[in-house]
């Protein structure tokens, strides 16, 4: 069976919690530092997903284990929290910048409908894109729109391959 790996990336512990529950039914491991589940796609695929929760993290170690063999990166925060904003923004540029394999940035919304647009995000220093990154809401906690999170980001691997 081939394995691949994602990382769920939060500064908070319960949203990468969230999502792994949302896209594998449970947590299968769950320490301070990294929560995995599997999410077996058919008998000759399945993905490993690692939520990790940075708030409190040593940052070597933390870079140190999200290592350049990932097939990609979701990294999430909550929308309507200003302070989570402004925490994401590095992270998303350090990956924008040192890795090629996609990532999700994924701006976690209660009402789906209709996401509040904080005024943070007209200024100029606002989350700057990659060609290897895509922005979008999701409510990480309903299983569907976790999935099609997913999706968004096995979609991207299949565009870059040759």
């Amino acid at each position: 069976m081939r394995i691949g790996e994602v990382a769920i990336i939060s500064h908070k512990a319960s949203e990468p919690e969230d999502f792994i529950k949302s896209v594998c039914g449970s947590i299968e491991i769950k320490n301070k530092t990294v929560s995995f589940g599997c999410l077996e796609i058919d008998e000759q695929l399945a993905l490993h997903l690692y939520g990790m929760n940075i708030e409190n993290q040593n940052r070597s170690f933390f870079w140190d284990i999200v290592s350049r063999k990932m097939l990609g990166y979701i990294l999430i925060f909550d929308w309507d929290d200003q302070k989570m904003l402004d925490a994401i923004k590095p992270i998303a540029d350090n990956f924008s910048q040192s890795c090629e394999a996609p990532i999700v940035i994924v701006a976690n919304i209660k009402d789906q409908t209709n996401p509040p647009v904080p005024d943070e995000f007209y200024k100029p220093e606002g989350i700057l894109l990659s060609t290897n990154s895509i922005f979008t809401f999701g409510q990480i906690d309903d299983p569907e729109c976790a999935r099609r999170i997913l999706i968004l980001l096995v979609n991207m691997l299949i565009v870059k391959m040759p």
